[in-house]
């Protein structure tokens, strides 16, 4: 079994969770961006929240 990374997106209006989000940890760095950058729009986009209020962080080192 791969390893992999685990990442939440919060609407920094309110601090609540929208999703998760599991990638690979193989993939390169930028790959991993694009793919976490890719979701944000998707979830501002259903949402219909500006994408600058979501933000993505890795769920077991949370921003406090």
């Amino acid at each position: 079994m791969e390893k992999e990374l685990h990442y939440e997106f919060v609407n920094s209006q309110t601090g609540n969770v929208i999703t998760y989000l599991s990638l690979l940890a193989i993939l390169g760095k930028k790959e991993q961006t694009g793919k976490l950058e890719e979701k944000k729009a998707e979830l501002a986009t259903t949402n219909k929240l500006n994408i600058e209020l979501i933000y993505w962080q890795d769920k077991e080192h949370r921003i406090q």
